[in-house]
């Protein structure tokens, strides 16, 4: 399994990924805690490359409401759902979690790597078939 950004992909590609009511059409969108604190914006999104659905938001924490170390985060989907009639994203994460989740950098190759760093912050491989 590997991970792609959706920039990269094909409108036919695009067209079949689908999560928890995510789309790539979050990118842009506005993205909140579940107590409604800004996060930032969904920058882009991770799909997997095998399955097509959607693993992780790549959200730009520059309008975060609270202080957020890295100018760019990974967020598991698993914790988002979306609300297209008002343009936002809506995680289950906290403020900690989306302090503590790992950085992202577009220089670095999108491998399990990121999955892993993931899986030790929040404690499971999101979207994973059950006998992972």
């Amino acid at each position: 399994m590997g991970l792609i950004s959706a920039r990269f992909m094909t409108a036919q590609q695009l067209q079949r990924c689908c999560l928890n009511d995510l789309s790539p059409e979050v990118i842009g969108y506005a993205l909140f805690t579940g107590d409604n604190r800004r996060i930032g914006t969904v920058d882009d999104v991770l799909v997997d490359d095998e399955t097509f659905t959607i693993r992780f938001l790549v959200v730009d924490t520059a309008s975060a409401e609270f202080i957020v170390n890295q100018p760019y985060v990974l967020l598991t989907s698993d914790l988002c759902c979306w609300d297209a009639e008002n343009k936002v994203v809506r995680s289950q994460a906290t403020v900690q979690q989306v302090q503590d989740a790992p950085a992202f950098d577009r220089a670095i190759d999108l491998v399990e790597a990121y999955e892993r760093t993931t899986l030790l912050r929040f404690g499971e491989r999101p979207s994973a078939p059950a006998d992972h």
